[in-house]
């Protein structure tokens, strides 16, 4: 299949729409590349009452990165050999049995019935982007010192001309509009100052953390349990299992899934699958030698960029180890 060149960030992200130019982003300022952090700005008081029913469902599906026009992206190569890291997951006391197997072969998404786990730690990440519009897309909740860590997609964190979001909240286990275990309020934000540099796009480094505060006096993994992170995977592994809360799958009520083997990647990315998960889907899971008893396994990369058939993940190679640790330490 032929590939198209990718294009400028901000033309890239279709789900927080179009900008006016501004200065230029403060990521191309930093001096070196490491993690960035910024505090998430809010415009609700105590609890998290911008987030009505109505504003979730009026929130437009953020779009992962789609191959629509030619331009050029300076190179980068994150993908340098590194000791494999895993942080092993953390399950909850009532983690559900599986139902039912998953389909193990499945380019065209399914609802995911399976139970387990990673039914719980899977979420809906709603935020403002820069343009002032409310947004939704998915993120996972993963073991971390201090049990607040959400790990999604850059470009859900900041846009084109780098303008950070606000209003960000996680919703683990969201279904059908309901949050049974609360909206954990983002109160910090990383992204790798990398990511978005020299005015151009970095899809290899398009991942983000979020650190949320806790609901009734627990954190999000005290409340829902924690999957297991890896590092620097020395292996793509024969099968991949991609999952997210896509618009063009139930109206992005449920949980969606895409299950195969690897595919070529592209545009420097290392995981590719075959997929038709659309807006929405953005900041999903990725996982490899996930567990079908259990729901459990390690998350090796997060849904950043796809075309027309193919679904691209983002590599957590040393610099994702790097901002996970800052997060971590927030």
């Amino acid at each position: 299949m032929r590939t198209l060149p990718i294009v400028g960030l901000t033309t890239l992200m279709l789900g927080l729409g179009a900008h006016a130019a501004v200065a230029e982003p403060s990521v191309a300022k930093t001096a070196g590349d490491g993690p960035l952090a910024h505090n998430v700005p809010t415009t609700f008081a105590a609890g998290n009452d911008y987030w009505t029913p109505e504003r979730m469902r009026g929130a437009q599906p953020l779009a992962a990165p789609a191959d629509t026009a030619s331009g050029e992206t300076k190179s980068v190569t994150p993908f340098a050999a590194q000791e494999q890291v895993d942080i092993a997951p953390t399950p909850s006391k009532d983690t559900m049995r599986w139902v039912r197997p998953y389909v193990t072969s499945a380019a065209k998404q399914r609802t995911w019935q399976s139970g387990g786990l990673i039914a719980k730690t899977a979420g809906k990440v709603f935020g403002t982007g820069g343009n002032g519009k409310d947004f939704v897309a998915s993120g996972n909740v993963v073991t971390s010192a201090d049990g607040d860590v959400v790990v999604t997609v850059g470009h859900a964190l900041i846009d084109g001309e780098g303008r950070w979001s606000k209003n960000l909240v996680f919703i683990p286990a969201y279904k059908n509009g309901a949050a049974p275990y609360g909206k954990f309020v983002a109160r910090t934000m990383f992204i790798w100052s990398g990511y978005y540099k020299d005015g151009a796009h970095q899809p290899p480094l398009d991942f983000g953390m979020l650190v949320v505060k806790p609901v009734q006096g627990k954190t999000v993994v005290q409340t829902v349990g924690g999957q297991g992170i890896r590092f620097n995977s020395a292996t793509v592994g024969s099968s991949n299992l991609l999952l997210g809360y896509p618009s063009n799958g139930n109206g992005g009520k449920t949980l969606q899934y895409c299950s195969g083997a690897s595919v070529t990647p592209a545009y420097g990315m290392k995981y590719a699958l075959v997929c038709d998960m659309g807006g929405g889907s953005s900041g999903g899971p990725w996982f490899q030698g996930f567990n079908k008893v259990t729901g459990i396994g390690y998350q090796i990369s997060t849904h950043a960029l796809r075309n027309s058939t193919t679904s691209y993940g983002s590599y957590f190679g040393p610099e994702a180890l790097k901002t996970f640790r800052a997060a971590e330490g927030a």
